[in-house]
């Protein structure tokens, strides 16, 4: 009984994802938006024919394996040559930008939603990322210059891995019931070289045995997909097995270490990992939508809304204000990078998976406010700064 609800539950989210892609790509609007709302619809609190509680204990897993798998997507299109080349305008969007972000989230979290920092920053380095996953279909659409289009996409791939990272650390603070900053700085090092040195050594693994041309000829371009897909997968789990928590960094070093190794059938392997991130987004996506109870939502109140509006109105603003300083962008193309930064799968993922964590510790308070906060700025952001990009340009 439980395998048959479980093959209906898998069945219906590849329907309704397949179906959100193609509504998506008729009227040119991030899918983010209909998977989101398919979630809602289909879940228990909609008309109740999607329940992931189905998966029982297994969900933390398979919400963390396809963060791996999403990470690893975006690490793949890092190029370090090109990052050495950036403007300084975009290095100051990663760094000065990024910073303004995580503190002045953090700041309005704790003191408008009345939680400890480590939760207020735990919320604050999640809503970092904008994701290349809402920032691409945007800029699809919407034709802006070439050096608006590249810092957004930069920012948006970049970022998720920061935002990932930074998270860890933070989750870890709150499980250790620390206030310390100086605490933070082991376990940051701990997480992240474990993560960086398994991710290093399973992809020099994979690129050396590639080099090797064990490989037919006549299965080469199928066998490297999967080999890929395989190194994203074990980077993870090893890393995961070794120190908790720290195999989203080892999937993004994977993910950075083969994207700049010059590999065979780069373009198979990249048009077929796109394939894959787009059918375990529209997974979780939709899981997530339909896990989410709207009376979190409703729980944070004036102040949840509060904190939403200043976060996209003010802390966006600063936060690109400060790193574009200068003449190189026009007033009009400021206005539109602060008016388009929408969240997307990252911080929706992790989220969830944080609190589920925070649930079972029993901080449901915690918990709520992290998902609430994350999911209106998701849905505002989303509904608003995607679906209305053309006319905001």
């Amino acid at each position: 009984m439980i395998e048959a609800n479980l093959i209906t539950i898998f069945s219906i989210i590849i329907i309704a994802g397949v179906i959100s892609q193609l509504i998506a790509a008729r009227f040119s609007i991030p899918s983010v938006v209909f998977l989101l709302i398919f979630g809602i619809l289909l879940g228990p609190h909609g008309i109740g024919i999607l329940n992931p509680l189905s998966f029982g204990n297994a969900l933390n897993d398979i919400v963390g394996i396809s963060v791996a798998i999403i990470i690893f997507e975006g690490a793949f299109h890092i190029r370090i040559q090109k990052l050495l080349k950036i403007s300084i305008e975009t290095a100051k969007l990663l760094t000065i930008g990024a910073g303004i972000s995580l503190i002045g989230t953090a700041a309005l979290v704790h003191y408008l939603l009345n939680v400890n920092w480590m939760v207020s920053f735990l919320v604050g380095s999640l809503l970092i990322a904008t994701g290349p996953t809402v920032i691409m279909p945007i800029l699809k659409v919407v034709h802006v210059r070439e050096r608006v289009a590249t810092i957004l996409e930069t920012e948006g791939i970049v970022n998720d891995v920061t935002a990932a990272i930074l998270a860890i650390v933070f989750f870890e603070a709150i499980l250790l019931n620390t206030t310390n900053i100086f605490d933070l700085i082991p376990i940051f090092l701990l997480k992240f070289g474990v993560g960086l040195l398994v991710g290093i050594l399973t992809a020099l693994a994979l690129i050396n045995f590639l080099r090797l041309s064990f490989i037919p000829p006549s299965s080469a371009p199928q066998l490297t997909r999967l080999l890929v897909l395989m190194l994203a997968l074990a980077s993870y789990a090893i890393s995961n097995s070794i120190t908790p928590e720290s195999g989203i960094v080892a999937a993004a070093a994977a993910g950075i270490m083969l994207g700049n190794s010059s590999i065979s059938y780069e373009r198979e392997v990249s048009e077929f990992k796109g394939d894959i991130t787009l059918l375990v987004l529209s997974f979780i996506f939709i899981i997530l939508a339909a896990l989410l109870d709207l009376r979190i939502l409703l729980s944070l109140g004036i102040s949840g809304v509060l904190v939403v509006i200043l976060i996209i109105v003010l802390v966006r603003s600063l936060s690109v204000y400060a790193s574009t300083t200068g003449n190189r962008f026009t007033l009009s193309e400021k206005i539109f990078m602060m008016a388009v930064a929408p969240r997307g799968i990252i911080p929706a993922s992790i989220s969830m998976l944080f609190a589920i964590h925070l649930q079972s510790l029993g901080l449901f308070r915690e918990a709520n406010v992290v998902v609430g906060t994350v999911f209106l700025v998701i849905f505002t952001t989303v509904s608003l700064e995607a679906g209305l990009s053309r006319y905001i340009a």
